[in-house]
């Protein structure tokens, strides 16, 4: 009998696991090389998106609740040429309220003399002068941030000194077209400044409002920055839209949005800018656990493939390993009858093939 052949060490089992074992490998490998390589790519797109969104949430806030104040300037002013003195008093001392939103609205005929005004203050007073009069005579004005000047010298000794102001102003026009005079309402600004920082508190960022010069008016943690060290704080004077990470001169990166105007409806426009900042280290602690859940995720992923891989082999490939040995047997002159497989069609070839052989054999 010839000598038995020598077979390589390699089954086919071992090379179903093999097979299997470096698609798992290469697969596991080019996800988790995307997973760490493309979070920080897919992380600085989601903070670019939260710090622009929420800036522009936090400005439009402040925009509708000034437009608060706007629609009742244009009742009152509406009102004027109909109504006695008493009852335009009586009005202004009710849009004024407590006098820590609006510290106060008077109405000055042409010539800049103030006819009326809540609680009476500035009465007889010459405010030809002041731009919120010069410019609100012409048409309906917002204008920016100012120290107190009139109010300043009447106000209580217990009023702040850096007492400051942004106005509206409305022209009164009559029936018939005619100018009668203007209409001011000074918005305490230390108002405005509360409301933001509450805003920047339940958005989770830090809002800094930049006037119509560029220059930094508010900010919410109290830390004014440096408008030339920041190229989002220079983007603020030219009000060109931008947002990414920057540097800040605490030595931190963040990632910043400008939102270029502060506007509603028909409230007239301040020269106002908006940056939103966000730490977007506050996020790592969530992107170590997302990763975490990833390879916990890749891991199971790799139990499953492993398990399905062995009920594969038992299943489908031992069976011709057994057939294989039974072609062995036969070829050596054993006499066995080899078992009958039908799993799949090859398998049920070739145990017919070798049920046939070994009957051709013994005749």
């Amino acid at each position: 009998m010839p000598n038995s052949p020598t077979y390589t060490q390699l089954t086919l089992t071992r090379a179903v696991y093999g097979f299997v074992a470096v698609g798992i490998f290469l697969v596991g490998l080019s996800t988790a090389f995307l997973l760490f390589t493309k979070s920080s790519t897919m992380l600085d797109g989601a903070l670019d998106t939260a710090v622009r969104v929420r800036a522009s949430s936090a400005g439009q806030n402040l925009a509708q609740s000034l437009h608060t104040d706007w629609r009742n300037l244009k009742s009152l002013t509406q009102n004027i040429p109909s109504s006695d003195p008493q009852r335009i008093t009586g009005m202004m001392d009710g849009m004024r309220g407590d006098g820590s939103r609006i510290s106060w609205i008077g109405f000055a005929d042409v010539n800049g003399k103030v006819l009326d005004a809540s609680d009476g203050l500035l009465v007889g007073a010459d405010v030809s002068e002041r731009p919120w009069f010069r410019n609100g005579l012409q048409a309906p004005y917002a204008g920016d941030v100012h120290k107190a000047v009139l109010l300043a010298k009447i106000l209580s000794p217990d009023a702040p000194s850096d007492l400051r102001f942004v106005d509206l102003a409305m022209p009164v026009i009559d029936e018939t077209g005619q100018r009668l005079g203007v209409v001011g309402v000074h918005i305490n600004f230390a108002w405005a400044e509360a409301y933001l920082r509450e805003q920047a508190e339940a958005l989770g960022l830090m809002l800094y409002l930049a006037s119509a010069d560029g220059q930094i008016i508010m900010a919410s943690d109290d830390e004014i920055p440096n408008v030339d060290e920041l190229q989002i704080l220079r983007s603020s004077m030219s009000g060109a839209d931008l947002d990414g990470r920057e540097v800040w001169p605490d030595g931190k990166t963040y990632f910043s949005s400008l939102v270029p105007s502060i506007l509603y409806a028909d409230l007239p426009n301040f020269g106002w800018r908006l940056v939103g900042r966000l730490d977007g280290s506050l996020f790592g602690g969530s992107v170590a656990a997302v990763k975490g859940q990833w390879m916990i995720l890749i891991a199971n992923l790799l139990v499953v493939m492993a398990l399905l891989t062995a009920v594969f082999v038992r299943v489908f490939i031992s069976p011709i390993a057994t057939l294989g040995q039974s072609a062995e047997d036969i070829a050596e002159g054993k006499d066995i009858y080899p078992p009958d497989l039908s799993r799949t069609k090859e398998m049920a070839q070739l145990s017919a093939s070798l049920a046939r052989m070994q009957v051709l054999k013994s005749r």
